[in-house]
Order: structure tokens, then sequence, then C-alpha cells
């Protein structure tokens, strides 16, 4: 992770040649292609302020426990845990889509059940220990803490043009706005 850090300090001061071939240092080394899954627990705000941060932060190790052996079942790496946020990435967007899936089911089936949006997008970013960073990160937090409502998965364009015609589930579009971006994503029914 030093060595990701030490290439980005050095972009500030770098001229244009150099932060060329920085940049491309950058992402040969720690680019990747995948799908990316954002997960956000429901109704934080309102939870806490109703019980405390305490029983909030019980759900949050629940939900931490639920999801990481569900995300090595579907071959996914679990990147970080942010409060009540997951980030996790996938090389195929079905083993994520279906991962979410998973989690929602378990997590309604539980001893206190409670709800959690996802968002999955697909493309190149920056994979490091423990985080990362792109325009794939940022729209899939987006869609997962912004847009989804509690329960719903959510699959970009990107996400849903990788789901083979097998795919199990059927996907209902809908236009949303992100940021002052107009994009096509899709609800998956389950």
């Amino acid at each position: 992770m030093h060595a990701f850090f030490d290439l980005i300090d050095r972009l500030s001061t770098a001229g244009a040649e150099e932060r060329a071939r920085l940049e491309a240092t950058i992402w040969s080394r720690f680019g990747v292609e995948r799908a990316l899954l954002a997960l956000d627990m429901s109704h934080f705000s309102l939870a806490v302020r109703r019980s405390g941060i305490l029983p909030y932060l019980a759900l949050i190790r629940r939900m931490q426990a639920l999801t990481a052996p569900i995300v090595a079942r579907h071959r996914g790496e679990v990147v970080k845990y942010v409060a009540d946020n997951l980030l996790a990435a996938f090389d195929a967007p079905a083993d994520a889509a279906l991962a979410a899936v998973e989690i929602n089911a378990a997590i309604a089936t539980g001893a206190q059940p409670f709800t959690v949006a996802v968002g999955i997008d697909f493309g190149r970013f920056i994979l490091i220990p423990g985080d990362c960073f792109g325009d794939t990160v940022n729209v899939a937090c987006k869609l997962g803490e912004d847009v989804a409502q509690p329960g719903e998965v959510l699959v970009t364009q990107a996400a849903r043009s990788r789901l083979s015609a097998d795919f199990p589930f059927e996907l209902r579009e809908q236009k949303v706005s992100i940021s002052g971006l107009e994009l096509a994503v899709f609800g998956v029914v389950s």
C-alpha cells in the first residue's frame, strides 16, 4: 500500500511527461476491471436516533458476520467495511448480483431482521488492500447509498451487459440521476 501512496504523492509535483508515466504505472499495478458491490444498511440515522448507537453497532457487526462468507462463496473479496457499508469486488457481475440476493435473503430471515440497499457497477478502478477508487466505485456507492431502496439491488448497464442469458432473475429498467449523470439501472427482481 505504501508503494501506491508514494506514487500518488509524486503526482502532485510531476510535470506532464512524468505524470503520464506515473499514471500508467499506477493503473498497470493497481488497476482492475471488476464488478464492485456497494451495500448500505437502511435507516441508519433513524435507527441510531431511536435506539442509540450501541444497538446499531451490534447490527453492523451482524451484517459483517453474515456478508463476509456470502461474498466469499460467490468468489468475491471484501474490500472493506466502513460504518454500515460494505464494498466487495467480484470478477463477474453475476457473482456480485447473486451474492446481493443471498445477502438480502439471509438478513431478512435473521433473528433481528434489517434491510440493506445494494448498488453494483462494472468497470475499471484502482484496488489496493483495504480500499478502492474510481468512477465504478463512485457509481456503485451512489446506487447503494442514495438510489436503491431498502431490500433493493440495482445494477448498472455496464454490469447488466455482462450477465449471461441464463441469469436467474428478472431485471427491471429504471432511469436515475446521480450527481448530474442520467443512468439506466436495473433492479434485480428475486
